[in-house]
């Protein structure tokens, strides 16, 4: 299966690092659903998930902070945690206070912090 075309959130890095980071894929032909191939349910912007709850991650971007996917890429998933964006933010300190870095991460209000803190799996990693 190809990809026609990637279409990236046109609000992507606008207003802040990483914001918006989300795209969807419109694949060359049409898919038949199976117990493999389901589609991908979006919340409406005005949802609250509660910290604690469970949910599904996915992606093919990093494996760690470091290190990309190798080819051939293959979709990674994960069920984690919901958590608060503050305990989130204490993990994206600045490498060195005040001096700021491209590399500094801040967890923003339309941000959806989620990980395992016992495996490091997260929406990060």
């Amino acid at each position: 299966m190809t990809v026609n075309k990637i279409m990236v959130h046109a609000d992507y890095n606008k207003w802040h690092r990483m914001g918006s980071d989300i795209a969807l894929l419109q694949l060359h032909r049409h898919v038949e659903f199976s117990s493999h191939i389901l589609s991908a349910c979006l919340q409406e912007p005005t949802t609250s998930l509660a910290p604690d709850s469970s949910c599904w991650i996915s992606g093919w971007g990093m494996v760690t902070e470091d290190v990309f996917l190798p080819e051939p890429f293959q979709l990674q998933e994960a069920e984690v945690g919901v958590m608060e964006n503050s305990v989130c933010g204490s993990f994206f300190q600045p490498q060195y206070p005040g001096q700021p870095s491209s590399s500094d991460y801040t967890i923003h209000e339309d941000m959806l912090c989620a990980g395992d803190l016992v495996t490091g799996k997260s929406i990060c990693r």
